[in-house]
């Protein structure tokens, strides 16, 4: 199933956030934002995420003079934090940096959750986007992905590959190319990325899908091979590897990336303001240059855009958890 990113409707989105732009001076003089606004991440600090929000809070910050505050609210596999903007005030003043893990997996994954990714939110835009990377440690024979698909097939008990536990999204990215490609593989749930990637570097594992901010130190240090991203454009960070579709995986397109939502029932004119000055914040050079120590670009589009790209990756992630009986850690 190929899934239009928004990524590549770069023009529209910019297009249609300026479009939006003329009810800004409206809501200003109304005086939105009056007061510090609260952007929550559902995870930990430190992470890709908790960095992103920071990144997307001081722009925003800068942009309508007021404090855009980042407050981590982790537990339950991202649900706390996404529950509880879920029932906040329906008013502009708290936000989510919602990702895929959140608002596209966790819905197949969990049988009660405290939001429904498409019901309770307003989608203010798209702000970054990253391809995962396929890593194999550098003495595992194969170079490109024909050779991991025919490495694979020639090993009766097929090969192994790691992820930082059951259910996440690098777990998930795996077993869809187990599917696509059509081979035999053992998944290798660890606790946390760090031990994944040293028995990876060790060889005690054959294959791991990584975030492209965490993998590229080890890739360009030679302690692991990249065999292809899984976005449908190759990645400015990583050039000379090629995508999964160019190498015979047609429309694999998965990847890691964030987005700004409000709670359902957030007036219009919040929203657009919001959009619009979001979509300006990331197409700046600052933001390129910040998000790059992630991996991760930016990808400005416009709420439209961000909640087809909910509702389609999670028809997608759906039928692959369904079908594979996945049940999280």
């Amino acid at each position: 199933m190929r899934i239009s990113h928004p990524s590549r409707r770069r023009v529209v989105g910019l297009a249609a956030a300026a479009a939006f732009a003329g009810v800004a001076p409206a809501l200003r003089a109304q005086g939105f934002p009056n007061k510090p606004v609260r952007i929550i991440v559902a995870y930990a600090p430190g992470g890709a995420n908790d960095i992103a929000a920071r990144l997307i809070g001081q722009l925003l910050g800068e942009r309508l003079k007021q404090p855009f505050v980042v407050e981590n609210r982790p537990g339950a596999s991202g649900s706390t934090g996404t529950g509880l903007v879920a029932k906040s005030p329906a008013d502009g003043y708290t936000l989510l940096l919602g990702a895929g893990g959140t608002m596209t997996m966790n819905p197949g994954l969990f049988d009660k959750l405290p939001y429904d990714p498409v019901k309770d939110f307003a989608p203010i835009g798209l702000a970054a986007r990253s391809p995962l990377v396929v890593l194999v440690p550098p003495a595992l024979p194969v170079k490109n992905i024909s050779e991991l698909v025919a490495y694979a097939k020639s090993k009766p008990e097929g090969i192994t590959y790691a992820s930082p536990g059951a259910g996440t999204p690098l777990h998930l990215a795996g077993e869809l190319f187990t599917r696509r490609a059509g081979v035999k593989t053992l998944h290798v749930p660890y606790k946390g990325s760090i031990p994944a990637l040293t028995d990876l570097m060790a060889g005690r594992v054959d294959l791991m899908f990584d975030v492209q901010g965490s993998s590229l130190q080890f890739v360009r240090g030679g302690k692991l091979r990249a065999l292809g991203v899984t976005s449908l454009e190759r990645s400015r960070h990583l050039p000379d590897v090629a995508t999964l579709h160019e190498q015979g995986l047609k429309d694999f397109d998965v990847t890691s990336w964030f987005g700004l939502f409000a709670p359902a029932g957030t007036p219009r004119e919040v929203v657009a303001l919001l959009e619009s000055e979001l979509a300006k914040a990331v197409a700046t050079p600052e933001a390129r240059e910040r998000l790059a120590p992630l991996g991760m670009d930016p990808a400005p589009a416009n709420g439209a855009q961000l909640g087809a790209l909910v509702a389609a990756e999670g028809a997608r992630w759906d039928e692959l958890i369904r079908q594979a009986g996945i049940k999280p850690e």
